[in-house]
């Protein structure tokens, strides 16, 4: 069994989850090719990844539903690894709700409490306050098609709280609610989470959701994690090719060094780089998001300058997506405040743009 980590207390480590080397194969096929996590005790964590990846295997070997081949699981001090899934002490939060259609709210919350053999008179106080909780009190004599998908995805998370769970796991929970209703949910999900202090491991495949919610994202592919950090760091810092692309919209360009120093696209623009650049003739990825280069009035510098035409412009209410047509490089994908008595911009405008070497960001290209 591996060791609780040194720098944690008992008390911290109660409320702890710890994985160690997971593996899980099904045939010739590796869902899960060692996986090394810890989340922390009133920590939200969500695994991120697309179809594939590995996320919802990994969920299922938290939640007991599925054995790894190798590795071990910790709740605490204590090894779970083989543990059935009502001997985990989990609340879990499904994408489709999982409410039994033929019990009132209050039954289904009740429902983990009356598992444990909790006396009517607390279990009736905790499915009141539960309701509470998630703003349903006064609906639960109501069956779960008597309310609407939002409400029902509410009782759901009350029926996972209900019983002051270990730990919290929510598998896509929000997939299917419509845009307004999701974002809605995630901002109370989060106050619920941070209210209550729960550990909470999340499950989604959405990027933007991922970063609204999360204190921690372990971004998954091919059944690896393969970068481990905070929304901010994630974004601005992507450990590769893969986080770059697949973490909010980017410019990724695949570069080497030439002999003064730049960087040389394959079309011949040469970028100033940030400090700490490899040397003369490494080849890497260049990172550069939409929201940093900037447009440049006559006679103004900027580390790279370049003259462009728009080819696309898209309507985001605050902001505008423009794509820019580079005289000199590629095409470059930028995004601005959108201003009705600001600048704006139409297709076949020309413009130059500009940006600092520390707008961009070095990454691993594969």
């Amino acid at each position: 069994m591996p060791d609780a980590p040194s720098d944690t207390t008992p008390a911290e480590r109660e409320g702890s989850l710890a994985l160690s080397g997971i593996v899980r194969r099904f045939g010739a096929v590796t869902a899960l090719a060692g996986i090394d996590l810890s989340v922390r005790k009133g920590e939200l964590l969500t695994i991120l990844g697309p179809s594939g990846s590995g996320k919802t295997t990994l969920l299922k070997v938290v939640a007991g539903f599925e054995t790894p081949d190798k590795g071990d699981v910790l709740f605490g001090d204590q090894r779970v690894t083989f543990a059935p899934p009502a001997k985990r002490d989990i609340g879990m939060v499904f994408q489709n709700y999982a409410l039994f259609p033929h019990l009132t709210l209050a039954q289904n919350i009740a429902f983990p409490l009356q598992m444990r053999k909790v006396g009517k008179a607390e279990c009736a106080r905790r499915v009141e306050d539960a309701l509470k909780l998630v703003d349903l009190q006064g609906l639960g004599e109501r069956l779960p098609r008597q309310i609407s998908g939002g409400q029902q995805q509410r009782a759901a998370l009350a029926r996972a709280i209900v019983f002051d769970p270990r730990l919290l796991l929510l598998d896509e929970p929000f997939g299917a609610l419509d845009r307004k209703l999701r974002e809605q949910m995630q901002l109370e999900v989060r106050r619920l989470q941070r209210r209550l202090g729960l550990t909470a491991l999340f499950v989604t495949h959405d990027q933007e959701e991922a970063l609204i919610l999360s204190d921690r994202i372990a971004v998954m592919n091919q059944g690896r994690i393969v970068q481990l950090g905070t929304p901010q760091e994630i974004y601005r810092r992507p450990a590769n090719q893969f986080v770059a692309g697949f973490i909010g919209e980017s410019n990724l360009f695949k570069t080497r060094i030439d002999q003064s120093g730049r960087a040389v696209i394959d079309d011949g623009m040469r970028l100033h780089l940030p400090a700490g650049a490899p040397g003369e003739g490494a080849e890497f990825g260049l990172l550069l998001r939409p929201e940093r280069p900037r447009p440049l009035s006559q006679g103004e510098a900027a580390d790279n300058a370049f003259a462009g035409e728009i080819t696309e412009v898209v309507y985001l209410g605050e902001t505008a997506k423009y794509r820019i047509r580079l005289e000199a490089g590629p095409d470059i994908l930028v995004r601005w405040p959108f201003r009705e008595n600001g600048p704006s911009y139409d297709i076949g405008d020309r413009l130059r743009v500009g940006w600092g070497r520390d707008d961009m960001h070095i990454v691993e290209w594969t």
